[in-house]
């Protein structure tokens, strides 16, 4: 797993930056003064690639670019750094520090980019931000030949096939992009201050758009569209902390304050079958657009405080509280903009007039102890404690809701309160949480051998929820074993399980359901000689939610009457295993050459259930069994082939994934279609298996060769080749509408063979 991260990073920074060197090596001493830096200049060609896969989250430019640059230097007990990455371009990153006598300032500006589709494909034209059109004309064509065709059950997708071509036809292209620019500073007060204080401030801003979005635009027909979400927001951080250390240890304490500012609020699409808002009937009419609100500006503020204090033999003692109220009072938008829906008194559902209050005044208080010991009493012997308290409670003064479109934005919806939703909905109700937790473990020392053993109990209460309580308990042993100079050995096995009491008829959800957890962890170092290195890594983690509840028919909340629990039905997530395994070898046969391979399998398999009754009797049962299998290998070398003057370099990396999704239906389900028995073999209840649920593979070489022209020119020369392939069930086609009516944008960010090549030229100073 090690090996994968490492490749991973690699791979999505970009395997062209330089590494940052370690400035003012070889200086005379400490104090001395001197002066470092470092600059390049590279000139790259590439194929042109469609997808944006590749440069999802990087810039692989063509042309002249400066990878790196840095600068470094002392003067006088003042020093200074400032590092620079892919300069002038959308990923580019600046950081940099200085420090004096009084005090200090760092700072870093990160930019990155997210290419999530290009060439995306849409029906609409954005005629201001986040609001998607169509022309009048063309959706009163649209609407019009919808309306004639009867019965409605002869609207089919061959007829919508046909309907939209034209419209298809014509699509816009759009890439799906958003930028994210975040800078950080940091001011620091030294000298004579008893204190050590400082200030901070973080600005993140986003924008371009979020992903692909959207919903249904309910009317006589109920399409669903992806646009392109906007977005537009900025972060801002205030912050001050303060330390005051002594020789027993510290008093520390901080104050920070958020803001969040969201410029694109709102998302409208409007409805191509319906060109101008109508009054709703079971033949016609319906909204002309919909409205969907995106996160609301929101502040918070955290304070939090704490000391530290050593004692002999090792022992610290340590504590912490933090105190924060996160607050959201954003206007409220009118429930629909509709013009014609009305409520039941007559009013307008689109006016501001009519909503109960005009916006939320939300608060969330959240109160967070820590408490931490350690000491070693004994040469041999370790203790560790610590102690965690979480506690989420919502202070906004709620409402009751008597009605709304949230359903439709066609009709106007009668919310009844009651005993469970007094306010009218549950997503309206109070959700406070808090968890305690405390986690105690002791070690051992026997010579090579190290013993250590660790036990955790938690404990949870949740309003609001199903699961009202709940307890978290385990334990874990690990035992390392270590020597000297050719093998060093580290054991795990963790047990853990979750109880939840509480009233259910389908089962708790996920999050606070029962919950069985083993983890085992293995990993093995080998030194046989000076020259060869041997690692094994392997890691299980295997989930079960046992008591999960058969199906039982439910009306109005209460089993129907007559109703029994129906054997083999539990529904939701039933088990999760998660298995890996690593090995890495590296080969040093002398100062010149070092050359290293690794190869890593994991598997992860997923069970999924899910039902529904007639009646009192069972009708589907699907039950979604999903697995990962993934390969990843690699290689690679580094030769001194003449010291200090040539070097060569080379990277290789393969990964392959291959899901599958194994899909079975009750074979006497209405799900089951007698039809699909040509194409489906028996015993799947017509539903038929995804062999090409996630696929990827993702090969990557890199080689290049380095010349040392003097002690500070450096002349690299080099070429990198990557291939990317996917294939799932959504990519499987084209089709901008694979059913009726589901309209996506069918973006490009699929396969791509990429070959890059690159020389650059760096100069140390």
């Amino acid at each position: 797993m090690k090996r994968i991260t490492i490749v991973t990073i690699a791979l999505a920074c970009g395997f062209l930056a330089s590494s940052l060197p370690v400035f003012a090596q070889g200086t005379p001493a400490a104090t001395a003064n001197w002066f470092d830096g470092t600059a390049t200049l590279q000139l790259q060609g590439r194929d042109d690639v469609g997808s944006s896969k590749f440069e999802e989250y990087r810039v692989v430019p063509k042309g002249m670019s400066m990878p790196v640059f840095n600068l470094a230097g002392r003067r006088d007990g003042n020093t200074f750094a400032l590092w620079g990455e892919n300069i002038s371009q959308a990923d580019q990153r600046y950081r940099g520090f200085a420090r004096a006598r009084w005090g200090g300032v760092k700072f870093d500006y990160n930019q990155i980019p997210h290419n999530m589709a290009n060439n995306g494909r849409s029906i609409f034209v954005e005629t201001a931000p986040g609001v998607w059109s169509m022309s009048t004309q063309q959706r009163e064509v649209l609407q019009n030949a919808n309306d004639a065709q009867l019965p409605t059950t002869t609207r089919t997708v061959l007829f919508y096939d046909a309907l939209l071509a034209p419209v298809f036809a014509a699509t816009n292209s759009i890439d799906l992009s958003s930028q994210r620019n975040r800078g950080s500073a940091e001011f620091s007060a030294a000298g004579d201050l008893p204190i050590d204080l400082a200030f901070t401030y973080m600005r993140e801003l986003r924008s371009g758009y979020r992903t692909d979005s959207g919903g249904n635009v309910r009317a006589q027909v109920n399409p669903s569209y992806e646009v392109p979400e906007p977005l537009s927001d900025v972060t801002q951080d205030f912050g001050i902390r303060a330390t005051w250390n002594f020789s027993a240890g510290n008093v520390h304490g901080a104050l920070n304050r958020n803001l969040y500012d969201n410029n694109a609020e709102t998302l409208i699409i409007d409805n191509p079958f319906q060109a101008f808002d109508t009054p709703y009937t079971t033949t016609l009419g319906g909204p002309a657009n919909a409205r969907f609100i995106n996160a609301p500006d929101n502040e918070a503020t955290t304070g939090n405080g704490g000391f530290l204090l050593k004692f002999k033999r090792q022992t610290r003692i340590g504590g912490d509280v933090s105190l924060a109220r996160w607050t959201q009072n954003a206007p409220f938008y009118p429930y629909t903009n509709n013009t014609v829906l009305l409520t039941p008194t007559g009013a307008r559902a689109d006016s501001l007039a009519v909503l109960p209050q005009p916006s939320f005044d939300g608060k969330v208080d959240s109160t967070t102890l820590n408490f931490t010991f350690s000491s070693r009493p004994a040469r041999n012997l370790s203790l560790r404690a610590s102690y965690r308290s979480h506690e989420l409670a919502n202070k906004t003064n709620r409402f009751v809701i008597t009605g709304d479109t949230a359903v439709s934005d066609r009709q106007w919806t009668v919310v009844t309160p009651s005993a469970d939703n007094p306010y009218g909905h549950a997503t309206a109700n109070h959700y406070d949480t808090k968890t305690t937790r405390f986690t105690g473990s002791v070690s051992y020392d026997i010579g090579a051998l190290t013993l250590e053993g660790l036990a955790r109990a938690a404990s949870i209460t949740r309003t609001s929820r199903e699961a009202a309580t709940g307890d978290e308990n385990g334990y874990a042993v690990t035992a390392l074993f270590r020597t000297s100079d050719w093998l060093n050995l580290r054991a795990t096995y963790d047990d853990a399980s979750r109880t939840a009491e509480g009233h259910t008829l389908y089962g708790f959800q996920m999050d606070e359901a029962e919950r069985d957890t083993k983890r085992t962890s293995l990993q093995v170092d080998v030194m046989p000689t000076d020259t060869v290195d041997l690692t094994f890594a392997y890691a299980r983690r295997d989930v079960e939610y046992p008591n999960r509840p058969n199906r039982i028919a439910v009306t109005s909340g209460a089993p129907t009457p007559g109703a029994v629990a129906i054997p083999g039905t539990p529904s939701g997530l039933l088990e999760a295993k998660y298995d890996s395994y690593t090995g890495e070898v590296s080969f040093n046969p002398n100062e010149r050459a070092e050359f290293g391979a690794y190869y890593t399998y994991e598997k992860d398999a997923t069970t999924n259930q899910w039902s529904t009754t007639t009646g009192v009797n069972l009708n589907n049962l699907l039950n979604f069994a999903g697995t990962d299998k993934t390969n990843t290998f690699g290689v690679n070398a580094v030769l001194q082939l003449v010291p200090d003057k040539w070097s060569c370099t080379f990277n290789a990396m393969r990964q392959k994934v291959d899901g599958l999704m194994d899909i079975t239906a009750r074979e006497a389900g209405t799900f089951y279609t007698p039809g699909r028995t040509t194409i489906i073999p028996a015993g799947q209840g017509g539903a038929a298996d995804i062999n090409d649920w996630d696929d990827t593979e993702l090969t990557t070489i890199v080689a290049q060769l380095d010349y040392a022209v003097a002690s500070k020119w450096t002349i690299t020369a080099g070429y990198w080749y990557e291939k990317y392939d996917f294939r799932d069930a959504y990519t499987s086609s084209d089709l901008l509408m694979p059913q009726s009516v589901y309209i996506f944008m069918k973006g490009d960010n699929g396969p791509y063979d990429a070959n890059v090549i690159f020389t650059r030229l760096s100069y140390r100073f």
